[in-house]
This record gives structure tokens, C-alpha cells and sequence, in this order.
């Protein structure tokens, strides 16, 4: 009796396998037609052959047989889909200017003396830059002409002329000034 059970395994595997080869054959055909059914062939039958070498007694160990395949596989695997590059990794220190610019618009709010020391050289630089291209006024030969393109409310917040505070108790310049300079900057 166990002898036909392992009979009817043995045919039920077959069958099993069989069927899956068609269904991989059909579906390869449906979707690529004849090119598609050729290479789906080819491999089934590579793939037969692994089997029949690795079950042959006196054959080749199995392991061996399957870690080529297992290797090539991978490597098609990683061409087809390869692993996208890790992000690179961005510090502070890359960027020391940015860090800088962030530092003093962090520090402009707390007195007059951060504002004049560390923002107002920035934003003098930028306004001087602008208004020269943009205008063709020179900011520290003509501030007259200077102060009427940028708006009396922000001339004494860049005004190079004007000394800078030596006071750390005096307010320093609030966000929404700060805002509305760069917008300023921005429209010219």
C-alpha cells in the first residue's frame, strides 16, 4: 500500500509541475507571443535539467548545483532592480554660511547689538548687490538715491553709514521687520 501512495505522489507531482509549465508557457505566449513562449521554454527546460542533475545519484550535490543559480539570480535581480543610493548624509558643517546666516536670524531678535554685529552686514551686502545691478545706484556713493529705492522705513535698518550698537540690553529687530527687509529686498 505505501508503495502506490508513493506512486500517486509521485504522479501528482508530475501533474502539479506539468500544469504549472503550461499555465507559465500559455501565460508567456499570451503576453509576449512567440518570443515570449521561446525564452519561457528555454528556461523550464534549464530548469528540468537542474532537477534531473541534482537528483541523479552520484550526481552533483544539490547545494552546488543551486548556488550558481542562486547567485545568478541575484545579480539579475539587483540589474533589474536595483537599490537606490543612499541619501547622502548632509551635516551643518557643510554649509557654514547657511549656518552663519541661521545663527544671526536667530540672534537678531535678542538685543541691537546682535542685529548690527551679525544681520545688518548680511542684509547691507544684499541691498548694496540688488540696487546695483537692479538699479544702478550705488549704495554707499549715493544713499540719497539709495534710500529712496529701498523706502525710508527700511533705510535705518541697512543704512551703512549709521554706527553700530555696542548695547546688548536694547531690542533687537523682531521677525516681522525682518520679514518685511527681505520682502523689500525681494521686490527690488
Amino acid at each position: 500500500m505505501s508503495g502506490k501512495r508513493t506512486r500517486l505522489g509521485t504522479a501528482l507531482r508530475v501533474a502539479l509541475v506539468t500544469v504549472v509549465a503550461l499555465a507559465a508557457l500559455a501565460a508567456a505566449f499570451a503576453v509576449s507571443g512567440q518570443l515570449g513562449l521561446v525564452i519561457t521554454a528555454d528556461g523550464l527546460a534549464a530548469l528540468a535539467l537542474l532537477a534531473a542533475l541534482a537528483g541523479t545519484p552520484g550526481g552533483v550535490p544539490e547545494r552546488d548545483v543551486l548556488r550558481p543559480v542562486a547567485a545568478w539570480v541575484r545579480d539579475a535581480w539587483r540589474r533589474i532592480r536595483p537599490r537606490p543610493a543612499a541619501p547622502a548624509v548632509v551635516r551643518p558643517s557643510d554649509f557654514p554660511s547657511y549656518a552663519k546666516i541661521s545663527s544671526d536670524l536667530g540672534w537678531a531678535p535678542v538685543s541691537q547689538w546682535h542685529y548690527d554685529h551679525g544681520l545688518r552686514p548680511l542684509l547691507g551686502r544684499l541691498f548694496e548687490s540688488v540696487l546695483s545691478e537692479r538699479h544702478r545706484v550705488d549704495l554707499t556713493a549715493d544713499p540719497e538715491r539709495a534710500r529712496g529705492v529701498v523706502g525710508d522705513d527700511i533705510w535705518p535698518l541697512i543704512d551703512p553709514s549709521r554706527p553700530p550698537s555696542f548695547d546688548s540690553k536694547a531690542p533687537g529687530t523682531d521677525l516681522r521687520t525682518l520679514t518685511r527687509i527681505v520682502d523689500r529686498l525681494e521686490q527690488l
